[in-house]
């Protein structure tokens, strides 16, 4: 009876001990470097022998087959782990029987080890990799996930029997080991530095698992992102369709194919683009002949049924369609009443009703009809009759598409095999990845728009980003830990006073680094914040400087006050550049600092950054000579205004630094098998040069070549850490060869997505064109800032335009209440109400919605340029602002009204 008790205690003790550390388990399964149970069990079968045997194994028996990441374990394997669990327990005995002399002499340090070594590092290693062997003989685990599993089992098992075993031994009277004095004082210590050693382990664990999953959620952003590209090129490619049949009246099936030739298809897996015009009843026959003539097979309006394709009846109105294209594969569909066909036509009469693009259900496609993939997303085309003053519909326009090719070709083109991907728009509407698996380690679901329809993107990891939790340095650390442990374990039972007042220490200095280290946290997160501020509030200031200097230019004739603002100009635009490069090195210190992505040409762009500063080159007589490949005129995608910023400053350097001589620009590109292009350009000039040893820090932050070069020269130093991090965003780098005396040579190499020159270009800002009259147009200003407000109504009203000034978002509201100007410039911080807030009032009210909005604001980040996406806000006039930057919002707003 005794024994069964003995059996029974060991079954809920080791059960309550794999729950235990059944929640630390790695995320791969199987293995746990906090698992108590190892060495909890070994020392009561220590002290009381087989009946813990049989508790254990039944225990194990028990906990394993529950665990759901065994579900799919034979029942061998069960078994043989199982065994494995109690044959540990077995080997640590044998060993330390065979091998130590007992009872275990505390005092001396030779014994403890060999005890340590042998029960624990020793067996453990033997029984893990049977378990490893086991688990590759009956599972598909991959090489590495198998070793790291193997790695965790054998430092989780032995910690634990290197720390427990002896407080267990110690806690009653046995043949293994002496009574030590203090021995309460020695298992607190023990128990202690255990502690410490799994709140390292679940302390570092998390923050992997926290830094994973980022990680897993950013790199879906560019699937996300692309998506919603591409339901923006389908809207612009049905939009662009539906203006062809409202400009024309008779529009051909050699037109329509024709036109839809030309619509850019890049990226996007469309089956078919088509035109389903409104037929009346009295029109049914002349359009059926309409088709027999054009050689259409099937020349009539037709309707889909459960035996095929059959003549439509007799109704007011139909909607067929008529063109398709391309039309080989899908010429079945033509003639296909879809006001009568029971997928679609509700998602029809919807766009219709809606005036918008509307979504089909997934369907199966009457050119495929063994999927049910097929979407199909409808835009109604309507007519204004000039005579009657009243919009007609014409018809309806289509896009159908495969969702599974589509999202699969989104997929491909990002080379992602991190994660898998499920979208869901509604009852049954729902396409998953064939490995999406809602079950793994990492899932992330994200709401969008699709068309008319909420959608939810799911995604799930794949076992090769899982992977990247392998963390080979954690074991590093926990074996390191371990050593130490084993050292600690030592010494404890005979200086358990040293070792105490150690471990408090050691916590201390712990606590220390780690206040140290916050404060330092913040004290960056501080710096960076002033910096942002500061460069902030000098806006302010030089916003009204620069303001009424060209004011001031535009009012006076006097040559001598001319002059004296041109140089007041020339040295705000210098402190100018100089707050915009802190903010930009505060922004990129803090990681803030994101690229735009739009089309440029660097040629365009280079030459228009020498025609910038010839003029300050001819002041010292230096030629800036070119030489741009014809290659270096391809288009590419990026930041147009940053790739300026870098050769800004590179060229700016070179005139600074250049007495006499000349400088050489050279730009060449080259494309790439990844779709981008690299970009080569060389600055070289004749100047004073850099000797080595500067050349190492040259691209330092506040760095100058030497001290007395500021004296000489001017500068912050930061104009070339800036470049080297631009570099760095692009995908790119810049190095520098130099001999002092004989001049230097900057090389800047950029990797930037192929792009393709626009259609159209605007006028940029400054560009001189056919300036329009403003006469008699109202604006208004809301600003806080009396100074700022003064600049604006002076600068709009040399363009002929009025304003009112208000100096917050309420008073804003109370003027828009019975005033309607023709634009509104706003600024953002405000007391009482902010920029933001009162623009979502103006955008809200149906009566002032369509007033356009610009930002005014002394700074503008990413948050900023998202919320006023959202509020349907596109552009931005920067602080401090001069009378190009108004004249072009009031050119792109307010020309032709």
């Amino acid at each position: 009876m005794k024994n069964i008790l003995f059996v029974v205690i060991a079954f809920c003790i080791h059960f309550s001990l794999v729950k235990f550390g059944s929640l630390f388990t790695i995320p791969f399964g199987f293995a746990s470097l906090i698992w108590p149970v190892s060495g909890v069990m070994l020392g009561l079968y220590f002290l009381y022998g087989r009946t813990i045997l049989i508790g254990s194994v039944l225990s194990s028996l028990v906990s394993i087959y529950q665990l759901n990441s065994t579900s799919s374990f034979s029942i061998y394997l069960i078994i043989i782990l199982s065994l494995v669990s109690v044959l540990q327990l077995v080997i640590s005995k044998q060993l330390v029987l065979r091998f130590i002399t007992l009872p275990l002499k505390t005092r001396i340090p030779s014994e403890i080890i060999k005890f340590l070594i042998l029960a624990g590092p020793l067996s453990t290693f033997i029984t893990s990799t049977i378990v490893m062997i086991s688990l590759w003989v009956w599972l598909k685990i991959p090489r590495e996930v198998l070793y790291y599993i193997w790695a965790a089992k054998w430092v989780g098992d032995f910690i634990s029997i290197i720390f427990l075993t002896p407080v267990i031994l110690f806690l009653g009277k046995n043949i293994y080991v002496r009574k030590a004095k203090r021995q309460t004082a020695a298992i607190l210590t023990t128990l202690c530095v255990l502690s410490v050693i799994s709140l390292i382990y679940i302390l570092s664990s998390y923050n992997k698992q926290l830094e994973k999953e980022q990680e897993f959620i950013n790199v879906t952003q560019p699937f996300i992102e692309q998506v919603n590209v591409i339901q923006s090129s389908i809207k612009h490619h049905l939009t662009a369709l539906g203006g062809l049949f409202q400009a024309s009246e008779n529009v051909t099936r050699a037109e329509f194919k024709a036109f839809t030739n030309t619509i850019e298809q890049r990226n996007i897996s469309l089956r078919a683009l088509a035109w389903v015009p409104l037929i009346s009843s009295g029109s049914r026959i002349a359009f059926e002949l309409a088709l027999s003539e054009e050689g259409i097979t099937e020349s009539y309006i037709k309707k889909s049924t459960e035996q095929g394709f059959q003549r439509s009846p007799n109704q007011s109105q139909y909607f067929p369609i008529t063109f398709i294209e391309p039309l080989e594969a899908n010429k079945s569909a033509v003639g296909l009443d879809v006001s009568t066909h029971p997928p679609v036509s509700a998602s029809a009469n919807k766009a219709i009703s809606l005036k918008k693009h509307v979504i089909t259900p997934l369907l199966s496609l009457v050119q495929q009809k063994d999927k049910f993939t097929g979407v199909v997303v409808y835009y109604p085309v309507y007519k204004k009759e000039f005579q009657t003053n009243t919009v007609l519909l014409k018809g309806l326009v289509e896009a159908v598409f495969e969702l599974d090719l589509l999202l699969a070709g989104v997929h491909q083109s990002l080379d992602e095999n991190n994660f898998t991907y499920q979208l869901s728009y509604g009852e049954n509407n729902v396409f998953s990845h064939e490995s999406y698996n809602p079950n793994q380690l990492f899932i992330h679901s994200v709401e969008i728009i699709l068309f008319d329809k909420i959608a939810q993107l799911s995604f799930s990891s794949t076992k090769k980003f899982e992977q990247g939790l392998i963390d080979w340095s954690n074991l590093g650390i926990m074996f390191i830990v371990c050593t130490i442990g084993i050292i600690c374990v030592m010494f404890v039972f005979f200086i358990i006073t040293f070792n105490y007042s150690l471990t408090k220490k050691v916590a201390k200095n712990t606590a220390e680094l780690l206040k140290s280290n916050t404060e330092l946290v913040i004290a960056n997160k501080a710096k960076n914040l002033f910096l942002a501020n500061i460069s902030h509030e000098y806006r302010t200031p030089l916003n009204a400087i620069i303001g009424f200097t060209e004011i001031a230019q535009r009012e006076t004739n006097d040559a001598n006050a001319i002059d004296y603002l041109s140089k007041i100009n020339h040295s705000s635009n210098i402190l100018l550049n100089i707050v915009n490069d802190v903010l930009d090195i505060s922004k990129m210190q803090a990681g803030e600092l994101n690229l735009e992505n739009r089309s440029f040409s660097p040629a365009i762009e280079t030459i228009s950054v020498i025609e910038m500063l010839n003029e300050k080159a001819g002041e010292k007589s230096i030629s800036i000579n070119k030489n741009l490949s014809s290659n270096f005129e391809q288009w590419v995608a990026g930041d147009d205004f940053r790739f300026k910023q870098i050769l800004i400053n590179l060229l700016n350097n070179a005139i600074k630094f250049t007495d006499q001589g000349t400088i050489s620009i050279d730009g060449s590109c080259q494309n790439t098998a990844q779709n981008t292009r690299v970009l080569t350009l060389t600055i070289k000039d004749t100047g004073i040069g850099i000797d080595e040893e500067q050349q190492i820090h040259i691209f330092n932050a506040f760095a100058q070549a030497e001290v007395s070069t500021t004296r000489t020269y001017g500068g912050t130093g930061l104009g070339l850490s800036i470049v080297k991090q631009l570099c760095a965003l692009m995908a790119g780098d810049i190095n520098l060869i130099s001999q002092p005396g004989k001049g230097s040579t900057f090389t800047v190499t950029l990797e930037l997505p192929q792009s393709e020159q626009p259609i159209v270009k605007n006028n940029d800002r400054g560009i001189a064109s056919p300036q329009p009259s403003y006469e008699g147009v109202n604006i208004l200003v809301v600003e806080d800032n009396k100074i700022n407000q003064l600049i604006a109504q002076k600068q709009l009203l040399s363009l002929g335009v009025t304003c009112d000034l208000v100096g917050d978002g309420q008073q804003a509201l109370t003027y828009l209440e019975s005033n309607k100007p023709k634009l509104i410039l706003m600024d953002l911080q405000m007391p009482t109400m902010d920029g933001f807030t009162a623009s979502h009032f103006i955008k809200q009210n149906d009566k002032l919605k369509d007033i356009p909005i610009i930002i005014l604001s002394a700074s503008v980040g990413k948050e900023d340029k998202e919320k006023a996406l959202e509020l349907g806000i596109e552009d931005f006039i920067h602080k401090p602002f001069q009378q190009a930057d108004l004249y072009y919002v009031l050119n792109k707003y307010l020309s032709g009204k």
